[in-house]
């Protein structure tokens, strides 16, 4: 049986934080300038817990896709 992964316990600097959503440091510091994602100060440093990453996570809103019947492809990506 595979085991898995531990949970990260601790805390990310902003730099990481990006990295672990996926988005730019710009887009970081603006979530947590706007109070979406919570962040602390240690020091000089900023860092963002993991707790605080998933809670925004999980608060970001869902992606609606709609099929469109109209489109050329149907969705099917052909490159080449």
């Amino acid at each position: 049986m595979s085991q898995q992964p531990e949970k990260p316990r601790g805390a990310m600097s902003v730099n990481d934080f990006a990295l672990w959503a996926g988005i730019g440091r710009t887009s970081a510091w603006r979530e947590i300038r706007e109070g979406n994602l919570r962040a602390v100060k240690v020091s000089a440093r900023t860092i963002i817990r993991f707790a605080d990453a998933e809670s925004w996570l999980a608060t970001r809103p869902q992606l609606s896709v709609r099929s469109n019947p109209q489109s050329p492809n149907n969705g099917n990506c052909h490159h080449g």
